[in-house]
């Protein structure tokens, strides 16, 4: 393995160039190769990087000089992909959802634990620092117990009608595959394991057939409670809200932190250069990546809390489709 990281980019749409964008100064990870459904959309850009560009996934899986692979594709082609990539020998950064389905999520996991290869997923709203100082402030204990958690990521996928999300197969649960999903791992993130949800999931006024309002209430194993807004047809908002017995603190987008203590009063935080898309957090998701393939440090985000979101993931889509709660796992 080289020094540093040779990655291929394997589904180049928007996303995918701002993950390969990301790291283009890094001396951790690199992208020398990229594979995408049409080639011709990709050319200029990848010309431009000297990646050699397929629309093949053999050719990135075949050769020897490729050590990892940054899925970007369409959430239902992920297990297969996943699966090649752990029998190709490859690491893996998978944006996520990681799978739809609970099972194969597990069975891929387990594929490259036998392996011994390093998984990460695109979780990159982790590696804000309001996320950070958020779980900073909890763990210290200065707010008391925590008691419920509040989170909305909301976003218009109009734009999304003809492309690939624009269905339900690809964006079960409404906005949950494409937003709620960060909301879901910042829960688990701070509260740990999720023991149930209970969903409401409809169709209000989008134009196009996915489910525009997502209401999910969550119990947690340790027995506070949860309530995640994911809206499909609105403007963009990214909150999380944590409750405790000695005051409140909230995230919102990627650079703001407010503290409310009941003992302290009230404090607000602004970290500049953190704006939407905040490249700087997804550039820190891809080098924690290549870190953790070359032997430094594990991915911040662990496979057990990768595999346990893929479950919680598809037991909101049960309950959203049977309209009655689902016990997680």
């Amino acid at each position: 393995m080289s020094e540093t990281i040779n990655a291929a980019i394997v589904g180049l749409g928007r996303w995918g160039e701002l993950l390969v964008s990301s790291v283009d100064d890094s001396d951790i990870i690199q992208f020398t190769a990229a594979v995408t459904r049409t080639p011709a959309k990709a050319e200029a850009f990848c010309a431009e990087r000297n990646i050699k560009l397929s629309d093949q996934l053999d050719n990135v899986l075949n050769d020897d000089s490729i050590d990892a692979l940054v899925i970007a594709t369409p959430h239902s082609q992920h297990f297969d992909q996943l699966m090649a990539a752990a029998k190709a020998g490859k690491h893996v950064y998978c944006e996520k959802p990681w799978a739809l389905d609970a099972v194969e999520g597990r069975t891929a996991l387990d594929a490259f634990a036998k392996a011994e290869l390093k998984v990460a997923i695109g979780h990159n709203r982790r590696f804000a620092p309001n996320s950070m100082a958020m779980k900073e402030v909890l763990e210290s204990g200065s707010l008391g117990a925590p008691i419920h958690v509040d989170g909305h990521f909301n976003s218009n996928l109009a734009p999304a009608e003809g492309l690939w999300r624009d269905n339900r197969a690809e964006s079960p649960a409404g906005g949950m595959t494409s937003m709620g999903i960060h909301a879901l791992d910042m829960f688990i993130n701070l509260f740990g394991r999720i023991r149930d949800v209970d969903v409401q999931s409809t169709r209000v006024a989008s134009p196009i057939d996915v489910d525009d309002s997502t209401l999910v209430r969550l119990n947690f194993e340790n027995g506070c409670t949860g309530h995640l807004t994911t809206l499909s047809a609105t403007n963009m908002l990214w909150r999380i809200s944590v409750y405790c017995l000695g005051g409140w603190v909230e995230l919102r987008d990627q650079d703001k932190l407010e503290i409310s203590s009941i003992a302290d009063g009230t404090s607000q935080q602004t970290y500049p250069g953190y704006e939407y898309p905040a490249m700087a957090t997804i550039k820190a998701a891809m080098e924690s990546f290549g870190t953790a393939i070359a032997g430094g440090t594990d991915f911040l985000i662990s496979p057990e809390e990768i595999g346990h979101a893929t479950t919680v993931l598809a037991a909101i889509i049960a309950s959203a489709e049977s309209e009655k709660p689902v016990t997680v796992g």
